[in-house]
């Protein structure tokens, strides 16, 4: 039985109602002895229980992205290399599914179980903070769900990777050198086993995924709301902004701000993707233009929405004389921070907030 990768599947985990339930035809082995399949797991991390999962397991290596990657919630490779030639670790991209499943390896270990939350969609390349010439701007984005696991380290379980690693396109040799490349396909038993070593069940693997509804539903539920004659005009702009504007717009945003500018949080749930320019004030295009909008903690949030705080261009923050002292020094914000210069797409919009929103005087 091959899965979607064409690999083989040896082996499932979890109940048989599971959402990641293996296809009718597949066979699926228990995991209930230290001999699974062809494959002999070591004894403390073969699970009790069979779980049944139809999705497919990756290896992402993340070196200097994953300040980016991790907080941003995505992952990101170019298109092509700078020859203008498709490659195996930027072509699994498009082969990442709602639900599978990618260990990402940082420094040496295993420090994330990632979930995909969206298939890889086209964009530019991210600001990473640093230069790179072997990457081109055009690339595939994935929006995903991290888990910080606790560190593995493949290298200490090469017994076992060698018994079921793929013969082509593998991420790690049969010494233990990891493959400098980006995204390699891995078995569902090698995925299942640093699975079972990072303690994750399925039910972990469920609630930690959190999907967004899909446009269409969106669109539909935003022309319902513009075609209901109870509403006001108003209480349809707020409703439409709240569905839509935190979800499409949101999804823009994060994309290219994925961390709060002032608290360096990035956790999306806990962010709000605040416009520049104000919605009131912006076309339809504006409102869920990427480039208008920042994702902020929801107290720095306020002080933007409020213009006690703006930014310029280079990316240091400005205050107005109108804010209390004591606001900052109890929130425990640095006003003083660097910052990160803004792009060029969005400047039309910061100038807008800086002359329209900002208290200047």
């Amino acid at each position: 039985m091959l899965n979607r990768r064409n690999l083989p599947i040896h082996v499932g985990i979890g109940p048989a109602t599971s959402p990641y339930r293996l296809p009718k035809t597949a066979v699926p082995v228990r995991c209930s002895s230290v001999l699974v399949g062809q494959f002999t797991y070591p004894s403390a991390v073969v699970p009790a229980a069979p779980i049944f999962f139809s999705v497919a397991f990756w290896w992402v290596n993340q070196k200097q992205t994953w300040r980016h990657e991790i907080p941003g919630e995505y992952l990101w490779s170019p298109k092509l290399n700078k020859q203008g030639k498709h490659l195996e670790y930027y072509d699994n991209m498009q082969r990442l599914r709602q639900g599978d499943i990618v260990f990402s390896y940082i420094n040496g270990t295993f420090q994330y179980a990632g979930v995909v939350a969206r298939a890889a969609e086209s964009s530019r390349r991210p600001d990473f903070g640093f230069t790179n010439t072997q990457w081109n701007d055009d690339g595939w984005s994935v929006e995903m769900r991290y888990v910080p696991i606790v560190h593995i380290r493949p290298q200490d379980y090469l017994d076992f990777y060698v018994q079921v690693a793929p013969e082509r396109h593998a991420p790690m040799n049969v010494n233990g050198i990891v493959v400098s490349q980006y995204l390699f396909g891995i078995p569902d038993s090698l995925g299942l086993f640093y699975l079972q070593l990072a303690g994750l069940s399925e039910g972990d693997i469920r609630d930690v995924v959190r999907y967004e509804p899909p446009v269409n539903e969106l669109v539909k539920e935003a022309e319902e709301i513009l075609a209901d004659a109870t509403l006001t005009t108003t209480e349809r702009r707020q409703l439409i902004r709240a569905r839509v504007g935190q979800g499409l717009f949101k999804d823009e945003v994060k994309r290219l701000e994925p961390v709060c500018r002032l608290t360096g949080l990035g956790e999306p749930g806990h962010l709000v993707a605040s416009h520049m320019k104000p919605w009131s004030e912006s076309t339809n295009a504006e409102r869920l233009d990427g480039y208008n909008g920042l994702m902020l903690s929801p107290h720095v949030d306020h002080l933007f929405d409020r213009g006690f705080i703006s930014f310029k261009n280079s990316g240091s923050v400005l205050v107005s004389k109108k804010l209390k002292p004591a606001v900052p020094e109890l929130w425990k914000l640095d006003f003083m921070q660097q910052g990160r210069s803004f792009r060029k797409a969005q400047i039309p919009y910061l100038e807008y907030h800086r002359d329209e929103v900002f208290k200047s005087d």
